[in-house]
């Protein structure tokens, strides 16, 4: 720096002004923030509060936007699965369900297997009268049809079928 600056009244005030307009902000800024801060603190915040439109605020919020910030691992992986598990089952009574619906299933494949097993009879009687060269009779599908019992009887040549009444 010259001699002649350093002692020139116009870069003395220079200086001196945006030394004083530095400081000046320095205690500016360090009083608006006391004097907000106690603001702040008289304020009843609860009353302020109640005051907004929450509904409003939420118009405005952008979920896709918050939805692509959000780490899904991270918050899966504070989740207990097993608890979350075991609170739906016991919600929907699983045990009652499998109980209902398994006594279901279980008459249904009983009726299933007799019916097949029937139907296995039927055919190995058939088989067994054609091995036996026994005439061919009409008998109903059903054990259950008007038609009679079948009574085989040893006498004669060959076996007879007589119905019974």
């Amino acid at each position: 720096m010259t001699w002649y600056r350093a002692v020139h009244p116009f870069h003395t005030a220079g200086r001196l002004a945006r030394f004083t307009l530095g400081a000046a902000a320095d205690v500016t800024d360090t009083a608006i923030r006391r004097l907000t801060a106690a603001v702040v603190d008289r304020m009843d915040l609860d009353e302020l509060v109640s005051r907004v439109d929450v509904n409003r605020v939420a118009e405005r919020v952008d979920v896709d936007r918050i939805a692509a910030r959000l780490n899904l691992d991270a918050v899966l992986d504070r989740i207990d699965l097993a608890v979350v598990a075991k609170d739906v089952l016991e919600e929907i009574d699983l045990g009652r369900i499998v109980r209902d619906t398994g006594g279901g299933m279980a008459g249904e494949t009983v009726h299933g297997l007799r019916a097949r097993s029937m139907r296995a009879d039927r055919m190995v009687d058939r088989i067994a009268d054609r091995l036996l060269r026994r005439p061919d009779t009409e008998q109903g599908d059903e054990p259950d049809s008007d038609q009679g019992s079948v009574v085989v009887s040893v006498s004669g040549p060959g076996p007879s079928r007589e119905p019974t009444l």
